[in-house]
This record gives C-alpha cells, sequence and structure tokens, in this order.
C-alpha cells in the first residue's frame, strides 16, 4: 500500500491509501480511508459517510460514498477498458452524517405514526413503524443500503387516506466536511516526469463537497405498453438467460399468485411440457422431456429447496427454458426465479406515498465516468 497523509484542520485529517498509483484497464483500484487525529491513531467515528469525487484530465467527474465505520471505509473499483487513460485525481471528504431521511407531512390530522417500507434493488425489504410529530415531522435514521432504493410511506393506521409528503435525505444536503485529502492515480503507461508527481501531495478545498439541499420529489407511475414483467425482464435478465426461447411467467402481476405455498405448487400446469412435483424432502422436482431441470435463483445456480423456501410474495417472475438449455449441465430445461428488487413501483401496494432513495455506493462497484456512482 501507498499511503499520502495530507493535513487538515489542526487535529484531524483523512489518510488515503491506493493498493498502486499506475493501474491498466482491468484492474481494480483498492482504496481506504482512514480518520486520524494528530497522533496518527484512528479516531473511532462510530457512523459517518465519506464522500469521493474522481475527475479526469477531460473534466469529467463522478461521485461516491461510503459508510465509515469506526473511523475507516474501503472499496474497490473496477476500471474498465472504456475509461479514457490518463491522470485521474481522488478528492474524499467526510461528512458526520449518516444516511437520515426528514419528511413531513402536510395538513397532518391525528396522524401519529406512519409505515415505512424500504425495497432495494437487490431485492432486500424492510418496514418500520415512524412516530410523526404533532407538526407532521418525522425522521428515519437508521438504515443501511447500497445503490438506489424505493421507500415508501402509508399510514399506519391503515386509514388507507393519501398523504401529502415530503422528504429529504440529510446526505443530499450542504455540509461542511470535518477532513478533506486527495490522492492521484495514473491509467496507463504515464512519462517520466508523470510518474514524479503521481507521488505529490493534493490540495482539496472544503467547497468541493458543499451542494445544494434536495428536496425528494415523489416518483410518478405512468402507463406504459409494456407490462411490468417485461420491463422487469429488460432491466434484470442478462446473457444466456435472455435465449427468446423462454416462458415468462409473471408472479407481480397475478395477485392470485400469492395465494400459493411455494413457487412450484404455482406453476404446476401452467407451461406446456414442464413436469412439476412440489413438496418432498427436497421441495420439489421438475423434468422436461425426461430430462431434469436446473434451477436458478437471479441467475445463480441453486438447489430446488432453495427455490421452495423463497416466499412467493418476494418473487416478480419466473423464466422457464426448454431442453436444450446452454446453463443446464446435460442440455436440460431450466428454471430460473427473479427476484422483486427496489427499481419496480407497480407492486407496491395502493395509496402510498413513493420516493427513490439513494443509499450508498457498493464497496465493490465499476468507475463510469459518465454518471454518479452513488
Amino acid at each position: 500500500m501507498t499511503s499520502t497523509v495530507q493535513a487538515q484542520q489542526n487535529k484531524h485529517r483523512l489518510d488515503i491509501q491506493l493498493n498502486k498509483n499506475i493501474l491498466q484497464p482491468g484492474d481494480s483500484l483498492i482504496v481506504k480511508v482512514d480518520y486520524k487525529d494528530s497522533s496518527g491513531r484512528i479516531i473511532n467515528q462510530s457512523l459517518a459517510t465519506l464522500e469521493l469525487t474522481i475527475e479526469n484530465e477531460q473534466g469529467l467527474r463522478t461521485q461516491l460514498r461510503w459508510p465509515m465505520i469506526n473511523g475507516q471505509a474501503s472499496g474497490a473499483l473496477y476500471l474498465p477498458d472504456s475509461l479514457a487513460r490518463g491522470k485521474y485525481t481522488l478528492l474524499a471528504g467526510l461528512q458526520q452524517r449518516f444516511f437520515e431521511v426528514r419528511g413531513k407531512i402536510q395538513d397532518a390530522k391525528n396522524i401519529g405514526s406512519i409505515q415505512a417500507m424500504l425495497l432495494t434493488k437487490t431485492g432486500d425489504w424492510a418496514d418500520q413503524e415512524v412516530p410523526v410529530s404533532q407538526n407532521g415531522t418525522f425522521s428515519i435514521n437508521n438504515w443501511l443500503f447500497e445503490d438506489n432504493a424505493l421507500m415508501a410511506f402509508s399510514d399506519a393506521g391503515n386509514t388507507k387516506q393519501p398523504l401529502n409528503i415530503r422528504i429529504s435525505t440529510l446526505l443530499d444536503s450542504t455540509y461542511k466536511p470535518l477532513a478533506v485529502a486527495g490522492k492521484v492515480f495514473y491509467l496507463g503507461k504515464p512519462s517520466s516526469a508523470m510518474r514524479l508527481s503521481l507521488d505529490q501531495p493534493v490540495k482539496a478545498a472544503e467547497a468541493s463537497f458543499a451542494g445544494p439541499g434536495i428536496e425528494l420529489q415523489a416518483v410518478v407511475v405512468t402507463g406504459t405498453t409494456k407490462s411490468p414483467a417485461q420491463q422487469f425482464d429488460e432491466e434484470y435478465v442478462s446473457g444466456l438467460f435472455q435465449s427468446g426461447n423462454e416462458r415468462l411467467i409473471s408472479i407481480m402481476d397475478d395477485p392470485h399468485a400469492l395465494g400459493f405455498s411455494d413457487i412450484f405448487t404455482f406453476l404446476q400446469g401452467r407451461i406446456a411440457g414442464l413436469q412439476i412435483a412440489p413438496g418432498g424432502f427436497y421441495g420439489g422436482t421438475a423434468r422436461w422431456r425426461g430430462s431434469p431441470v436446473t434451477f436458478f435463483i437471479n441467475e445463480m445456480r441453486v438447489s430446488a429447496q432453495d427455490v421452495a423456501n423463497i416466499p412467493v410474495s418476494d418473487i416478480a417472475i419466473v423464466k422457464a427454458y426448454p431442453p436444450p438449455f446452454l446453463g443446464a449441465p446435460g442440455s436440460g430445461g431450466g428454471l430460473a426465479i427473479y427476484t422483486r428488487r427496489g427499481g419496480e413501483v407497480n407492486y407496491l401496494p395502493a395509496n402510498r406515498q413513493v420516493f427513490k432513495v439513494r443509499g450508498y455506493t457498493p464497496s465493490a462497484t465499476t468507475l463510469d465516468m459518465d454518471k454518479l456512482n452513488m
């Protein structure tokens, strides 16, 4: 590890460490940042947020943010061949705040609490009951998630009354960093003079991390000629799972599917040629034209028991591949289960106020200079 220490704010500083400062396309840049005091000891800052800005020589910039826990944050950035060769400047700023949502219910009348639900792009979900003050304000501050997600609200009293809610996320507001630091790295083959400059300290201004506060707008669901299942298929299905010969079964469009104990029971008799026997020690079996069927969850090969254990309510679509399917050993058939993600608002219950919120950058992600990586 190479290390550069940038003195800041007299007492506290950020120490940025890179696995190397000269990299080639296909490499991964490992970034580790510690928050230290004047003696070099890591400060036990329990929860905070590290904001990162990366800029190349063409002036393109991208932003990332990682949670800083116990004074440390780290991640890996994959450098694809599409990135421009040259020098990149990495700036880091630490804000004391962690993820928090602040909101207000307009014209709140006798609403003591609301139900908040978070749906992530990985298919995970969580919910909690949130107290509401007499003036309609509330806050949520104990959720940690990566990438974008959907946050939905409803009246905890199940009155089904529509809620006029406005929210903002604290991480997207203006802040003064506790400490800032900079580091440079080079993609490609630098000149001798450039090699010498890579080890020089980089000055990072606090103003680099100041930005306007953002009030999040509700997600508007509009009509489309494609069904939710077709949209899901286009966004999340990849590679050999887009064979063109598969059968697509939508669970998110079929409210009756939720009445079945498992997906095997639901699929019985729905796909011509596919013979399914639910239950048993292995959770269920399936054969297609006499050949065994291979099972997948989100394109990862799994057992029948794993498939049987998924609640039907967590499933978005099922794709059935008749033999010969390239993804199945022995040219048998395939059955792919895709779980629901936070990017789909169509299956959310009615009478909810829905917002798209940004979480933290995945700890391992591809560096893309054309968009925000948060």
